[in-house]
């Protein structure tokens, strides 16, 4: 549209657009009333006034920009505005209507660029102060508050509902614009943001935050500090993958890594990668809590891995696959841990000594056995009952290696508001998670726990202390 062309522009070009219009009606008003009001002598010259305003306004436009903010522009042309409505009015002597449709559109230009009231204050004592200047040195005094002609009339009026009209459509207009440019970005960011959660799978929790707080810079680097390691894999599982298909391997090993990864996280362990069903994680970068409490928590974390296990187990028992066990090993040491490779991909990881050691215990350790090095013991020995075991010879460790078995943690008592039971004897194997149990589910639990103490007792009776079936009364009469 013709208009949309006329009013698409950026403020400032608006803004003299709009003081061209108000001025070309204000000349346009007092050109008409010089022809036709016999008391005019100097008015004609007004439009001359008016056209010397608008072309110093560009040339003040930018030495203002450039020597003041915004603020300071939009009030000093203004208070030009505010001056060149007083030459009008005192060029037509307060003609009633010209008075009140030019006072008007000077109020609706103040509002629309949110002129201050101490601006605006200042602006009308100065167009006062011109308004009897002029009138007194220039077009002298007269009839005031005359009734306007019904010429006159009509076109001021039509003149001020244009200049308010176009100024109200380009209000809109921006604000469309803005609404539709707001929106964009806004799907934009939503759109980068979907992106970078989808990336962020591909990288530790840790350093993708890091990254994202402006903490952490995507370049190759890397720094010596002392982890807790841990390093685990499932028993057997190169073998399995022999048997079973795709389908069911990849559904195994999903399973599995989603469970230890959830527990990792919990513990806020950062999960450097997966190599098949083996997993590399590691406490003390990018957050740690300090080396000991490091420990302590990977530690811990291992036990709830081994717990959690168990449940996999007798749950993927029940499906028809074969009963898995996992083997751990955790070692503490000084790695140097950062982003290894090239400028265009590269990998958060670590490499030291006690990163092979990891995977060696790991290696060494016996099914569901959670193997640490002597330094970690060092550090968790307050917090958890350990084991020695022989020192072994690793493969690429020359002298023998002293290692301890994590049995349980100390503070780990049979509590009445325990959540977890895990008690295994011949014959009989209870894992109770209660985190897992919903409260609907309790009567169900009772019901089937109260079935299993009728049938311990009823065999009790039924068998005597050899565990021989005992006879009826008339079976042991000879």
């Amino acid at each position: 549209m013709p208009l949309d062309r006329l009013v698409d522009r950026e403020p400032r070009q608006f803004a003299y657009f709009h003081r061209l219009m108000g001025y070309s009606i204000l000349s346009l008003i007092v050109v008409i009333y010089s022809f036709t009001s016999p008391d005019a002598h100097y008015q004609i010259y007004i439009p001359v006034f008016l056209l010397f305003v608008l072309l110093i306004a560009p040339k003040l436009d930018r030495w203002l920009q450039y020597k003041f903010d915004k603020t300071v522009t939009r009030n000093v042309f203004f208070t030009l505005d505010a001056i060149a409505v007083a030459v009008a009015l005192a060029g037509v002597h307060l003609s009633l209507v010209l008075s009140f449709t030019s006072l008007f559109a000077l109020l609706y230009t103040a509002i629309n660029a949110r002129i201050s009231f101490m601006a605006a204050s200042l602006a009308s004592i100065i167009g006062i102060i011109v308004f009897y200047s002029t009138t007194i040195f220039i077009f002298g005094f007269q009839e005031y508050f005359e009734p306007t002609s019904q010429e006159l009339t009509v076109i001021s009026l039509i003149c001020l509902i244009i200049f308010i009209n176009i100024g109200n459509y380009y209000q809109h207009t921006r604000i469309e614009k803005l609404n539709q440019l707001r929106q964009h970005y806004y799907n934009q960011m939503t759109r980068y943001m979907t992106f970078a959660n989808q990336l962020s799978r591909y990288a530790p929790l840790q350093l993708w935050q890091s990254i994202m707080r402006g903490e952490t810079e995507a370049k190759i680097e890397y720094k010596r500090k002392k982890l807790t390691i841990f390093f685990s894999d499932i028993q057997g599982f190169t073998e399995l993958s022999e048997t079973l298909i795709p389908d069911d391997l990849a559904f195994l090993l999903n399973d599995y890594l989603s469970h230890m990864t959830e527990i990792a996280k919990q513990y806020e362990a950062t999960v450097d990668k997966f190599m098949g069903d083996a997993i590399l994680i590691f406490f003390g970068d990018p957050t740690s809590q300090g080396v000991e409490k490091d420990a302590k928590s990977c530690v811990e974390m291992a036990i709830a891995m081994r717990q959690q296990m168990k449940i996999l187990r007798e749950r993927w028992k029940k499906m028809g696959y074969p009963a898995l066990h996992i083997r751990m090993g955790i070692s503490t040491g000084y790695c140097h841990v950062g982003n290894y490779g090239a400028t265009h991909r590269m990998a958060y990881t670590i490499v030291g000594r006690d990163a092979n050691l990891a995977a060696r215990l790991q290696y060494a350790a016996e099914i569901d056995e959670v193997l640490i090095s002597d330094d970690t013991y060092q550090l968790v020995k307050n917090e958890f009952l350990c084991a020695p075991k022989a020192p072994i010879y690793l493969k690429g460790i020359q002298s023998a290696v002293k290692t301890w078995q994590v049995m349980e943690k100390y503070t780990a008592k049979k509590l009445d508001n325990q959540q977890w039971f895990d008690y295994e004897y011949k014959g009989f194997h209870l894992v109770l998670n209660m985190e897992e149990v919903q409260n609907f589910e309790y009567p169900e639990l009772v019901e089937v726990l109260e079935k299993m103490i009728l049938r311990i007792k009823l065999q009790q009776d039924l068998t005597n202390a050899q565990g021989v079936v005992r006879l009826k009364l008339e079976d042991e009469i000879k």
